[in-house]
Parts: C-alpha cells; structure tokens; sequence
C-alpha cells in the first residue's frame, strides 16, 4: 500500500483541472445538511425533551436521504480519480438505482454517530447555562469537551466503514450490509494509516480559520479524494501497468463508455 505522501500526490494529481466540479459536488452536498438543520429548527422549534427528541428523530432520517446524495458525490471523486467520464448526474444516480441498500449502510453509520452524540445532547438541553460568565464559561468549555470527544468517537468507530459509498458505487448488485461487511474486510490491517491520513489534514484545518474557512473550499474536496485514491489503492489498480477496464457498472450510473486505457 502506498504512503500517506503518496496518496496525497495523487489526490492532488487527480484534482488538477477538476477542482471546479469537485467543490460544487461538496458544497451542495453542505447546503442539504444546512438545510436539514433548518427545517429541523422549524419544524420542531421547542425546548421540552419530547420536542427534541422528535427533533432529532427527524433529523436522523433526514441523514438517510443525504447519504444518498453523499454516495453520489463519492461516485464522482471516484470517477476523477479514474480519470473516466463523470458529470453531475452522478450526485443523484443513487436515488435512481435502488437507493435502499445506501440507505441501509447509511443507517448503521449514522446510528453510531447518533449514540455517541447522546452525552453531548443530553448536557446540551439539560444543563444550566448559567448566569454569570465563569458559569457560561464552564459550560461552554464542557460543551465543546462533549463535543470533540463524540466528534472522535464516531471518527474512530466508523473508520472500517470509510470504502462502503465506492464500494455500492463498484458494484450495483451488492446490498447495504454487504457493503458494510467488504469495507470492514477491505480495511483490515489498514484503519491505522486511515486515521494517520486524516490526521495529517489538521494543519489544514487549523489553518482555514486564519482564512475565515474559505479555504474550506479546497480542503474538503482534497481530503475527500484522497478517500478515493486510497479505495483505488486498495484494491491494486495503481499496480498494475494500465488502468483497469471500465466495470459494467458505468452504464448504471450513465458515465461515458470510454475506456481507461484511453485516458491513461
């Protein structure tokens, strides 16, 4: 398997002339998570924990239509980082071709996450900001402390996970949990060089606040092909002397029919 220097090389090599498209894929994947929060603070506006936990419901299922649209942003990357044909179809072709088995992997990757937030949730809504500035200082120390740890919590716990989109995006007969248990076997031995790769974006990030998060804009399409190159990586296509023939599956999604050879 390739370095982490590696990985990012070709992450970067991959981008060039397609920067463009891959931030409209992220950013309008961010708007429908903007929007859900939005819709969530309409519709269930109330501060009692019968009314928040409706609240959270409902988000939770808003997750499982967005991981759909979010396999279809991962269909993209990979497709760049192949250098085949892609488009902007590819952000929605999943809610075309049986969307229950992204639906399925979303579920189980999302209740994770909606487990470890509990502690974080539960402060958030029962404890008392307080009057005076040490106590709203306590508590927003604590609620960030809440915060960062479910953050890497449900990091961590869903790293074996990270290949499931690519691997639904490769292969259109293979079901939810299928996905779920061929990324688990894909990343076995591999989680550790997984987590040093998202660690080293960091800096990245520490460093997008000096450009009040614009930066952002580049970051997360880097980050999130890197993702791609490492799926790639993992199943040996940059080993062998030409790119691989273009699967069967590129009918599915309605990219070109160009072969890689072709474009390698």
């Amino acid at each position: 398997m390739r370095s982490i220097r590696e990985i990012k090389a070709l992450a970067r090599q991959a981008m060039k002339g397609n920067t463009g498209w891959l931030i409209l894929a992220m950013v309008s994947y961010s708007i429908l998570g903007f929007a859900g929060n939005i819709l969530t603070d309409t519709f269930f506006p109330g501060t009692d924990m019968v009314s928040l936990a409706i609240g959270q419901l409902f988000y939770f299922i808003m997750t499982l239509v967005f991981g759909i649209f979010y396999a279809g942003v991962r269909l993209l990357y990979l497709n760049v980082a192949r250098g085949c044909g892609y488009s902007m179809d590819n952000l929605i072709c999943f809610f075309k071709n049986n969307p229950d088995r992204v639906i399925t992997a979303t579920f189980v990757i999302s209740l994770i996450g909606l487990i470890v937030s509990v502690p974080l949730n539960v402060f958030s809504y029962t404890a008392d900001v307080g009057i005076t500035a040490q106590a709203q200082l306590q508590w927003a120390v604590q609620s960030l402390l809440l915060m960062a740890a479910a953050s890497m919590a449900a990091e961590f716990l869903t790293l074996p996970f990270e290949m499931v989109y690519f691997l639904l995006a490769d292969h259109p007969d293979m079901n939810g949990m299928e996905a779920l248990k061929s990324s688990v076997k894909m990343m076995k031995g591999k989680m550790g060089k997984l987590l040093l790769l998202k660690i080293s974006f960091i800096p990245w990030m520490l460093f997008s606040v000096f450009t009040l998060y614009i930066a952002l804009l580049w970051i997360i399409p880097y980050m999130e092909m890197t993702m791609a190159v490492m799926y790639r990586d993992l199943l040996g296509e940059y080993d062998m002397e030409c790119q691989l023939p273009m699967h069967e599956n590129r009918d599915v999604w309605g990219n070109q029919k160009d072969d890689f050879n072709s474009e390698a």
